[in-house]
């Protein structure tokens, strides 16, 4: 649940608490006034039939004179008044209602029972004489302050809502322009997240989060400055790193080599005048001799491919990384090798050719032990500011545990040193696709 429906939600239920409480006092307070004022009434109208019944003995017309002692109390607000039999037949001024209380109109029941007061009734028996005639009843009639206040509740009521409504507004316009910076800041970390380190939050309207924004763009700046020096100095290590190796693999070549040869020159010689000679002996450790010099051969090939790939410095990156593809096709022949090269890649910086190569071959040799792929392709273009290089297979892909692993880790240093990006493309049992963006300065 969101910040902003939590406290309008709470403002909802704080509002609506004031306004029932309200309401529950203004139709308490409305009740106890109806019950002073139809006693009041009451009391009143008892009153003017006490002054008046005395009157009924000089009364010629006993009917006629009932008639205008009803009518008189009948003026009197809140007030039913009526002539009934001894049977309890109303003969003057009932009007047809039985009811204690004339329902108002527009008004609900539960709403009228909660209002009604107390029964408040007056009766006079009527006599002449010995003879008694029937009874004069008064009663209390609230129908009319029933409506009254019942409107006065329904004003209460959409005023309330309408205020209720205004507020709601109100808060969640305040709630929304206050946090925006909130929203502006996780936009920004998302940013941070993904490696945009030159994100950034402008300055909050809300005084409390200004602090915030000004330590996190602090941040975000220290941390910028800090990438660029890493790229800068893992850049410079690793032209240096390439320099050491393309010396170290000269040296050997250019040393070793020759001593190996001669080596094996003299052995040559050593193996023929032994036979010439009968020397078995001789021809024994001559071939022990051969046998560790072309070990020794091999291990120095082994060491000037790991160290700088011999054909990169020959053919270039894209024939060496072709070559090295025909020589995947020729060992793997049940797996469909294509390639596709756009641009040419002779003038790119060293460093470049041989990261490039180095991902590339590290993404050849994975689909070959690990991958399980029937068809692998590596696509490279060379655009005019920068590079982007492309492996795709169709085998069993990577879990999430594999992706962290050391050779896709030391590749993603390797691009991130020249200030790129990489990314691993792949869904378990569908193969996977790396993809390497490097840009590319104009000098470049």
């Amino acid at each position: 649940m969101s910040l902003k429906f939590r406290i309008i939600v709470i403002v909802t239920i704080i509002l609506l608490i004031n306004f029932a409480a309200a309401g529950y006092f203004m139709v308490a307070n409305a009740r106890q006034a109806l019950d002073s004022e139809m006693e009041s009434s009451t009391q009143l109208a008892k009153g003017l039939l006490i002054n008046a019944l005395p009157t009924l003995r000089f009364s010629n017309d006993l009917s006629t004179r009932l008639k205008l002692i009803v009518e008189s109390v009948r003026d009197t607000r809140h007030i039913r008044a009526w002539f009934e039999d001894m049977q309890g037949q109303p003969l003057i001024g009932n009007e047809g209602q039985s009811e204690f209380i004339r329902k108002p109109e527009n008004v609900p029941n539960w709403f009228i029972k909660m209002m009604e007061p107390e029964a408040v009734a007056f009766r006079r028996l009527i006599t002449k004489g010995s003879k008694a005639y029937g009874y004069l009843v008064v009663e209390a009639d609230p129908s009319d302050e029933v409506m009254e206040v019942w409107r006065d509740v329904m004003v209460l009521f959409w005023l309330g809502t309408f205020f209720l409504t205004l507020i709601l507004i109100l808060i969640y316009m305040a709630l929304r322009q206050g946090l925006r910076p909130l929203e502006q800041l996780d936009d920004a970390l998302e940013k941070l997240e993904k490696g945009d380190f030159s994100a950034r939050v402008g300055t909050s309207v809300v005084k409390e989060l200004t602090p915030i924004h000004h330590r996190f763009n602090h941040m975000a700046g220290v941390l910028e400055k800090i990438v660029v020096e890493n790229h800068a100095l893992a850049g410079n290590m690793l032209a240096v790193q390439e320099t050491e190796r393309r010396d170290l693999s000269r040296e050997l070549h250019d040393e070793l080599g020759p001593c190996l040869f001669g080596i094996r020159v003299d052995l040559a010689d050593i193996e023929r005048v032994a036979t010439e000679h009968k020397l078995p002996e001789v021809d024994i450790k001559v071939e022990s001799i051969k046998s560790i010099t072309n070990h020794i051969q091999s291990l120095v090939r082994k060491m000037l491919s790991r160290l700088r790939p011999m054909t990169l410095d020959d053919l270039g990156l894209a024939d060496a990384l072709r070559d090295m593809i025909r020589n995947w096709r020729d060992r793997q022949p049940e797996i469909d090798w294509e390639w596709d090269f756009v641009g040419n890649c002779t003038d790119l910086p060293d460093t470049i050719q041989v990261t490039i190569y180095r991902i590339v071959q590290e993404c050849t040799t994975n689909c070959v032990r690990h991958a399980q792929a029937k068809h692998v392709k590596v696509e490279l273009r060379l655009e005019t500011d920068n590079l982007k290089v492309t492996v795709t297979d169709d085998g069993i892909g990577l879990s999430e545990n594999v992706i962290r692993g050391f050779g896709l880790i030391g590749m993603r240093e390797r691009v991130s040193a020249l200030g790129g990006r990489i990314a691993f493309d792949t869904e378990e049992g569908r193969g996977l696709q790396v993809r390497v963006f490097i840009p590319l300065k104009k000098d470049e």
